[in-house]
């Protein structure tokens, strides 16, 4: 490796490592209060910046994919089940790639004895409403009464989920969302926004940052923190990689640059965050918390396929314009779900625009074609017959809930893994959902729930994942106070380190991520400064 000597524009007040929600944030409140400001970033740039890559609507170009997805893999003892996490790679972290959904965490998610005292809904709620400002979150409507409102309006996909829940006698609602008027309802929100009408963290947060003197770097891979030792003039170094190829590569080949900062804020979500922890553990005097890493929910996360009756009436619907999300089902997060009993599980129902070829993957054939019930993981004629009711019968039903952060995150020769299990817990949300979607489609609808992937194949999918640098009040039961700053492992806090992002999350919170992330980030880099 090659590596780079430390001048004079490589010291800074505060560098963020992310930039994702809880990086965003940090980014643009440090240089507000004139700090000098790194923000280091693994992926490219897709903003509207003159370097940057242009997002583009596809489902075919897998280099594309690989290069707006972040994927963390790992397998089970036998090398056959898998766990997945998929995040958003570039600047702008996951709000490249997320559904612009921007929900506050219920008030009993908070009641968790683990979060610490300090933290609460109604200590939340003015760093909620900051981020809410600053996204530009705006509240979806069912109807508009002019043209110039299309960009507020849900899809006719949700109208017919919310006739499915009226029919079941259960409510749904428009949700609020991060987008503004470029918005054009093209309904390719997951592969980038290529008319920049989502309110992504780049645009919302990092490109005022940028305009106050922040500084970004892009395809940096951070390796650890470390003190800065004597006479550095700062109080930590961190070591990147430079390069846009596979860490395995870089790993090998990269330059190595080193940063020097008072302040280090990582950011890298709930895999990344304890993946750069555990490889600087050695390294932080006081090490870090044993729990860096574990207690990984996958934020309830299931998707579960439906296949509505013929005569639904829904022949005139088509189902991939508009937003990715714009609705939900709340009532089984604060009712017991009808068709269950009494073993009452807390989770939420969106109905999910996704494309015919992740469908089509995900998706067993919904008349049996294929003989055995179908996995439709293979091509063929059931597939065919799948595809070709796509658009007027098929919705998929994305569930978020109160599951078991039966998961972790280790690090194998600097490569982070996930694993999840299958707690009582999350098993129980699960069959509590699926017996609620039973209800709805089938018995309420004279639909069909069809097989979701998790039963076809025992993988497990997670695009919410939190909660592996759990806040708590002290390193016995989590990784970060309520300050987010980092515990050393036999108490006390590491000065200038913190963790601010999902992964401080200390219990589910069944709802999208992204607001909560954003609000917990706001209110630790208000308490930093407040002194």
């Amino acid at each position: 490796m090659t590596r780079v000597s430390i001048g004079g524009t490589s010291s800074y007040d505060v560098c963020v490592i992310g930039s994702g929600f809880g990086g965003g944030v940090a980014a643009l409140r440090s240089a507000e209060a004139g700090a000098s400001v790194v923000v280091l970033e693994q992926g490219r740039r897709w903003d509207k910046h003159p370097d940057a890559s242009s997002f583009r609507q596809t489902q075919a170009d897998l280099g594309y994919l690989a290069t707006i997805f972040n994927i963390n893999v790992g397998l089970d003892d036998t090398g056959t089940i898998a766990s997945l996490v998929l995040g958003g790679r570039g600047l702008g972290g996951g709000s490249l790639v997320y559904s612009m959904v921007s929900l506050r965490a219920p008030s009993f998610a908070f009641d968790d004895p683990i979060w610490p005292d300090e933290v609460t809904r109604a200590e939340l709620d003015p760093h909620y409403l900051r981020a809410e400002r600053q996204l530009g979150v705006t509240q979806l409507q069912w109807t508009g009464d002019r043209p110039a409102d299309d960009w507020k309006l849900t899809s006719k996909r949700d109208a017919v989920f919310a006739q499915a829940c009226a029919n079941a006698g259960i409510s749904c609602d428009p949700v609020p969302v991060a987008i503004n008027q470029d918005c054009g309802n093209l309904g390719w929100c997951t592969t980038g926004c290529i008319r920049h009408g989502k309110a992504s963290v780049d645009l919302r947060y990092h490109n005022p940052a940028e305009a106050l003197g922040a500084q970004v770097r892009i395809n940096s891979h951070v390796r650890g923190i470390a003190p800065a030792g004597a006479g550095a003039g700062r109080r930590w170094r961190v070591t990147y990689l430079v390069g846009n190829g596979q860490v395995s590569d870089l790993l090998q080949q990269g330059t190595t640059v080193e940063v020097l900062a008072d302040t280090v804020i990582i950011a890298g979500g709930a895999v990344g965050s304890p993946a750069v922890l555990l490889q600087s553990a050695d390294a932080l005097p006081g090490g870090i918390s044993q729990h860096c890493g574990m207690n990984l929910s996958r934020g309830g996360d299931m998707v579960i396929p439906v296949v509505l009756p013929d005569e639904f009436g829904m022949d005139d619907v088509d189902m991939l314009p508009g937003k990715i999300i714009g609705s939900c089902s709340f009532e089984h997060m604060f009712n017991p779900p009808r068709g269950f009993g009494a073993d009452w599980q807390r989770f939420v129902m969106q109905p999910m625009n996704i494309l015919p070829v992740i469908s089509s993957i995900l998706v067993a054939d919904p008349n049996g074609i294929t003989g055995d019930g179908g996995d439709m993981r293979s091509f063929g004629e059931g597939q065919k017959h799948l595809m070709s009711k796509w658009g007027t019968r098929l919705i998929h039903v994305g569930i978020m809930g109160m599951d078991g952060m039966d998961g972790m995150v280790s690090v194998n020769a600097g490569i982070p893994s996930v694993r999840f299990g299958l707690s009582d817990t999350t098993r129980r949300m699960f069959d509590a959902a699926r017996a609620a979607c039973r209800h709805v489609f089938e018995d309420s609808n004279g639909g069909r729930v069809l097989p979701s992937w998790d039963q076809l194949r025992g993988d497990s999918l997670a695009i919410h994942p939190l909660g592996t640098c759990r806040m708590a009040s002290g390193p016995e039961h989590g990784v970060v106070d309520h300050r987010c700053r980092v515990f050393k492992s036999g108490g006390g806090v590491h000065e200038g380190l913190y963790v601010m992002d999902a992964s401080t999350f200390s219990s589910p919170i069944g709802v999208n991520t992204s607001l909560t992330a954003a609000a917990v980030a706001e209110r630790a880099m208000s308490l930093m400064f407040a002194g």
